[in-house]
This record gives C-alpha cells, sequence and structure tokens, in this order.
C-alpha cells in the first residue's frame, strides 16, 4: 500500500509539469495562474507524502489554491511594480505622484467555483516639472514608466493606456511637435496606447504621465 502511495507522487509531479507546458499556448496573464496551480499542486502531493496522506487528493488541493494564488502574485506584482515606478519619478526635483489606485477582481476558480477577491492595479499617475524632463533624473523617470506600461501590456496581452498630459501653452505645443498625439506600441500579444493631451487642470509647469488598465469585474482561472 505504501509502496503504491509513493507511486502517486511522480504522477502528480508529472501532471503538473504537463499543466506547465500546456500553459505555452496562454496568455501569460493565465500562464502565472497556471504555473501557480503546478507549483501548488507538486507542494500538495509532497506534503502528503510527508505526513503520510494521499498523494493524489493533496494535489488536487494544491492545485486549486496554486491557482488563484498565481493570478494574485501577478496582480500583486504589477502594484509593486507600480508603486517603485513612481517611486522612482519622484526622486526628480519637483515631481509628485498620486497613490497607485488598484480595484477588485472576483476570481473564481473553475473546477470548484471557489471565489476570492484579488486587488489588481487600476492606474498611477505622477506629475514631472517640464524643466526636468530633459535632465537625466527625468529621462530615467520616464523610461521606468514606459517600461512599467509595457509590461503590464506585455505579461496581460491587452492594452494599457499611457496618456500624457500638460496644461494649454507653449508648453503643450512644445510637447505636441516633439511627439505624435496618438500612438499605439504593440507589445507582445498586448498594446501601450499613448496619448499626448491638454488638460485646463493640469498646472502650467508640469508634465501629468498616467497610466491606465482596464480589469474584469470577474475572471475564472
Amino acid at each position: 500500500m505504501k509502496k503504491f502511495a509513493a507511486l502517486r507522487l511522480p504522477a502528480c509531479v508529472l501532471a503538473a509539469t504537463v499543466a506547465m507546458n500546456g500553459c505555452a499556448n496562454m496568455d501569460q496573464k493565465t500562464q502565472s495562474a497556471g504555473v501557480g496551480a503546478a507549483v501548488g499542486c507538486a507542494a500538495g502531493a509532497v506534503l502528503a507524502k510527508l505526513t503520510k496522506n494521499d498523494a493524489t487528493t493533496a494535489c488536487v488541493a494544491g492545485a486549486v489554491v496554486g491557482g488563484l494564488i498565481g493570478y494574485q502574485r501577478a496582480r500583486s506584482s504589477e502594484i509593486d511594480d507600480a508603486k517603485a515606478a513612481s517611486e522612482a519619478a519622484v526622486t526628480v526635483s519637483g515631481a509628485s505622484a498620486a497613490p497607485v489606485q488598484t480595484e477588485p477582481v472576483q476570481v473564481t476558480d473553475k473546477q470548484t467555483g471557489k471565489t476570492e477577491t484579488v486587488r489588481a492595479f487600476k492606474s498611477v499617475s505622477v506629475d514631472i516639472p517640464i524643466s526636468q524632463l530633459d535632465t537625466a533624473d527625468g529621462k530615467e523617470a520616464m523610461r521606468k514608466l514606459n517600461d512599467y506600461a509595457r509590461k503590464v501590456a506585455r505579461e496581460r496581452g491587452e492594452p494599457v493606456q499611457m496618456t500624457i498630459a500638460t496644461a494649454p501653452g507653449k508648453a503643450a505645443k512644445a510637447a505636441q511637435a516633439a511627439h505624435q498625439l496618438q500612438v499605439s506600441e504593440k507589445v507582445g500579444d498586448g498594446v501601450v496606447n499613448r496619448s499626448i493631451v491638454t488638460d485646463t487642470r493640469i498646472p502650467s509647469n508640469v508634465q501629468r504621465v498616467s497610466i491606465e488598465a482596464n480589469n474584469p469585474a470577474k475572471i475564472s482561472v
């Protein structure tokens, strides 16, 4: 009996490997949840062997938890990266940033129907003084914000909106002359849509950079 139970462990690990290999055909957002499920399965099976419980049952339980954890970790990583990008931007002299905005997503496990609420990145907004845009710090801040927008678009495989806004006036005309008013950058299966706009609510001496993603109210993993 013990020998039979021991044989179940490699089978579960094999199932986890197959699950991860199958992720190659998924978008990266779904893949992160799939990898979490595979890790959860393997961890559950190892725990079962150590505690002399049924490895197959533990594998299934581990996969259920892992799938939700995988999705949650992907969203948590986005939020941490958004905070890092905004913190880098505020090192620019005179720059400021609004708190990173998140919103709840109801995540349901397809097999069990269990639902968890996961906080997902919604938006981040940074004000950079126009006088600092051509400095080394200003350019580095913009690079990190652009890289963050690309990362979210690539990993989600979805459109991400990046808006660069200035107050109407000479600074706005200069910014619009130097950039296209709207441009889309393909990133993997996603896209970053950049817009150059004027907004009377923006202080005349700053450029406001906002990055925003769309989240479903509900999703199954």
